[in-house]
């Protein structure tokens, strides 16, 4: 009888244990999300009036981006040969895509670009303030939903080369941000660095992409200047940390490097 008293006590204990293990929570694990933003200098290198958007498809596909923002990109201006090449680069790449028009050029269009491997929605443009004058630019804007079902707002955009103006678009973009509510990713030329006065002033409401230091970016061959971020607000912060922000040196297919920024998110 002992002996089966035993045996009882035995397999009561087993089934106990099995049943703890099987309310366990499951393990949390992070994901992982790959931005790039990469002004393409309307696909031609350095110096140069040979345009291929087969080697800025190829930088982007080496980079592993899920959600790349571009600038100085045409559609039908004939220096590209009449191409547009936000669609096109899409194609190459099977990926969705939002182009917005800064300023017509030469009987084309010219402005920035989204390319996503999501889905793209709500997707529109806003004009920035250009109180100096000079060239119009764009900030183009899409709903994102990412894996894990988690929805980021994500921008492309290009600063102003005039201080004046800068200052003006950062001041408009931390509107934009703070009226959205909503988690923002803007990559972007910003054509300052981060200690500037127009990019200090930008951070009261947005992370540049720069962990120890900010990749150098422009100018392509030898860089000096970090110019190229992917920067995210506050409610972004509070739910993507920042991994890793690189410059592609030793890709010459643009004016600029290429620069990958990498998150993770739970």
């Amino acid at each position: 009888m002992k002996t089966l008293f035993y045996l009882f006590l035995a397999v009561l204990v087993m089934f106990s244990c099995g049943g703890k293990e099987s309310v366990e929570a499951p393990v949390t694990t992070s994901k992982k999300l790959v931005t790039l933003t990469y002004n393409i200098h309307h696909g031609a290198p350095e110096n140069s009036n040979e345009v291929n958007l087969n080697n800025i498809a190829n930088v982007i596909r080496k980079s592993g981006a899920e959600i790349i923002a571009l600038q100085e990109v045409d559609v039908n201006v004939p220096r590209s040969g009449k191409v547009n090449q936000a669609a096109e680069l899409a194609k190459l790449l099977n990926m969705n895509y939002y182009f917005s028009k800064s300023i017509d050029y030469n009987g084309g269009e010219y402005g920035v670009a989204i390319l996503s491997k999501y889905t793209l929605s709500n997707a529109r443009k806003e004009l920035l303030p250009n109180p100096a004058s000079g060239e119009q630019r764009s900030i183009a804007i899409a709903t994102i939903t990412l894996p894990g079902d988690v929805t980021i707002e994500f921008a492309a955009t290009h600063l102003d080369l005039n201080e004046t103006n800068r200052m003006a678009q950062v001041e408009y973009i931390n509107s934009l941000s703070k009226t959205l509510s909503k988690p923002l990713f803007v990559g972007g030329d910003y054509n300052a660095e981060s200690s500037s006065k127009e990019l200090t002033k930008f951070k009261e409401e947005f992370n540049l992409s720069c962990l120890n230091s900010c990749p150098l970016s422009f100018p392509v061959r030898t860089p000096n200047k970090a110019i190229d971020f992917v920067a995210f607000n506050k409610l972004a912060a509070s739910r993507f940390s920042l991994v890793a922000a690189n410059a592609m040196t030793g890709e010459y297919a643009s004016d600029h490097l290429p620069v990958t920024v990498v998150f993770n998110y739970k």
